[in-house]
């Protein structure tokens, strides 16, 4: 079973997306905000990180720069799931590492199928390209 790791500062959208997660059969592990990720990342094992981009004290575009930085986790997956739809923002996230950018409301197949493309890609190759919501990772 996968681990995956969902950072929201918004609890409805949190427990939506751990409870879409759980039902599909992943474990998850929550975060409220990025200082927390990184205190769950350094005590569980992670297969996969689902974080907002929005979120005090450390915001998802800061989280995945210190998670790539580090080499424990530089080939991690990560998805980005956020209400902003500007383009920047997703230039932004593609260029730090991030392999999938999802916009609010997130469709809960869309998150689903993601995540199951990711870390299947991830088993059997680890250098990943970037997803957006509904594309293939074929």
């Amino acid at each position: 079973m996968s681990t995956i790791l969902v950072v929201d500062d918004y609890a409805p959208n949190h427990r939506l997306m751990s409870f879409v997660l759980e039902h599909h059969g992943y474990a998850v592990v929550s975060a409220h905000d990025g200082v927390h990720a990184l205190e769950c990342l350094a005590t569980v094992p992670i297969d996969l990180m689902v974080t907002d981009l929005t979120m005090p004290r450390l915001d998802g575009l800061a989280l995945v720069e210190r998670i790539r930085s580090d080499p424990r986790y530089a080939k991690m997956p990560i998805v980005i799931v956020t209400a902003s739809s500007k383009e920047t923002d997703e230039i932004k996230a593609a260029g730090i590492g991030v392999n999938a950018f999802l916009t609010k409301p997130v469709d809960s197949e869309d998150l689903a199928q993601t995540v199951a493309q990711l870390l299947t890609q991830e088993a059997s190759h680890p250098d990943s390209r970037f997803l957006k919501t509904g594309q293939s990772a074929a």
